[in-house]
């Protein structure tokens, strides 16, 4: 399967088709790295990946590939520690402290201690976590694996559930007006306050049911980032879309400003 799109901006990554799936296929990668988003890498880099349940490589992964709810009470010292671990860390209280200290004694990795102890900072309060928690989209898995190729491997007449790109400013820019272009109001894209792989799989997933669907700007989380900078590139975020909307925008392309003076010059044609 082609992509206008991907010519059109000179795309330094396949696109990328995900789907739910029952079975894998037969030579999809099931790796259990420290941050599932490792798993994206690879398959921008021409592999075939399944994500499972069992290959989820930390608490929230399961969530956020849309594959069931995570629950706070099976992190590492129950619910309190999980809030804290989003914001303000653990090395502040008892409970925080023996399980840091459980950590040490287990010689797990000095960054998921580190963390744990100072706390990732991405929200202020452990109530403030809580909140979030509340609106996190709960959908129903499809499947038992989620798999994530490249488009063009998807043989004649399939289909994905949604496509990612990954993209530099300039190419999101051009997909953000894109998403547009076809489509009544000025919110067809949205960037959710998420993990990186809920910015790829869950609320992408979630807005595929939806009778408007929008498209989602992910890889804003920095410990994603922190992952993938030295095999992505540290400019790279991902657009991921709904395959009804991805497939409305890659129609567009032709008529469209991609065609047109401005984008061509930016991109030196």
């Amino acid at each position: 399967m082609q992509s206008n799109i991907a010519e059109a901006l000179s795309l330094r990554f396949p696109p990328l088709a995900i789907n739910y799936t029952w079975e894998p296929p037969a030579d999809a990668a099931e790796l259990h790295p420290l941050c599932s988003m490792l798993l994206l890498a690879r398959a921008a880099k021409g592999e075939t990946v399944a994500i499972t349940k069992g290959t989820c490589g930390c608490h929230g992964a399961l969530e956020g590939f849309g594959l069931g709810r995570s629950r706070p009470e099976d992190f590492p010292g129950g619910r309190e520690c999980f809030l804290r671990f989003l914001s303000v860390g653990n090395e502040g209280w008892e409970q925080g402290r023996a399980v840091i200290q459980k950590l040490t004694e287990a010689n797990a990795p000095k960054i998921l201690i580190t963390e744990f102890a100072e706390g990732e900072g991405f929200k202020k309060t452990p109530e403030l976590v809580d909140e979030w928690q509340d609106e996190v989209p709960d959908i129903e898995p499809q499947g038992s694996h989620v798999v994530i190729r490249p488009l063009a491997s998807l043989e004649a007449g399939e289909k994905p559930a949604l496509v990612t790109l990954l993209v530099d400013p300039d190419q999101l820019s051009a997909l953000v007006v894109l998403a547009n272009y076809a489509r009544p109001g000025i919110d067809n894209v949205r960037i959710p306050f998420c993990a990186g792989c809920a910015g790829i799989a869950l609320y992408p997933f979630d807005e595929a049911r939806q009778a408007r669907p929008r498209a989602v700007i992910g890889l804003t989380d920095i410990s994603a980032r922190f992952y993938l900078r030295k095999l992505l590139g540290k400019n790279i975020l991902s657009f991921t879309a709904p395959w009804s909307l991805m497939k409305e925008m890659d129609g567009n392309v032709s008529e469209s400003f991609l065609n047109r003076f401005a984008w061509k010059t930016m991109m030196g044609r």
